[in-house]
């Protein structure tokens, strides 16, 4: 062989060897509390009295604040921002209603469904995925600010594998219930 045909099958060896940077891996399982409620989040506690409505309309814009409050994070920490998907987000939302009528902060669903299993069940095929969840922050930045202030949850939104989020917030006592789902499509 010439030397030519050499350097061109070392340099196809060398493209097909290299599979892209180091993918960090996924951080360890994490399951949240089941009981005590955890205390609200910075903006203190519900005035006596306070309902907490979010209608439809509320929940787009909750969503998209929340994703961009993620995305603030995510790019400073030098990852690409997340997109929301209207899927993730009936998943997020289903499970945010289930935690605020059972008034239970958890990762389970009243099914036995986790987040992987009510992702698939809103027409999304998850690759990777993670959930954060949380009970009482009043606004998405205080959501957001609960998350990034506990070191597994701020190691969830700051994995940079991810690519899609969805976000659901629903009204209840203890609440508003938040759920942040993060995940990476096939």
């Amino acid at each position: 062989m010439t030397g030519m045909r050499w350097a061109a099958l070392a340099l196809g060896a060398a493209c097909l060897a290299w599979t892209g940077p180091p993918v960090p891996p996924p951080p360890p399982h994490y399951e949240a509390p089941r009981w005590p409620l955890p205390a609200p989040g910075p903006d203190g506690p519900p005035r006596e009295g306070t309902a907490y409505a979010f209608p439809e309309r509320s929940r787009d814009g909750a969503a998209a604040e929340t994703v961009a409050a993620v995305n603030r994070h995510r790019v400073r920490a030098g990852c690409r921002a997340v997109r929301l998907r209207a899927s993730l987000s009936r998943a997020a939302q289903g499970h945010s209603a289930d935690m605020a009528r059972r008034q239970r902060l958890t990762h389970t669903g009243s099914d036995g469904s986790g987040p992987a299993d009510r992702m698939r069940a809103a027409g999304y095929d998850p690759g990777h995925t993670a959930e954060n969840i949380a009970a009482g922050p009043r606004t998405p930045e205080a959501a957001v600010r609960t998350w990034i202030d506990s070191p597994e949850h701020r190691a969830i939104i700051l994995t940079c594998r991810y690519t899609h989020a969805g976000v659901g917030v629903a009204s209840g006592a203890g609440g508003p219930w938040w759920t942040l789902d993060l995940a990476t499509g096939h």
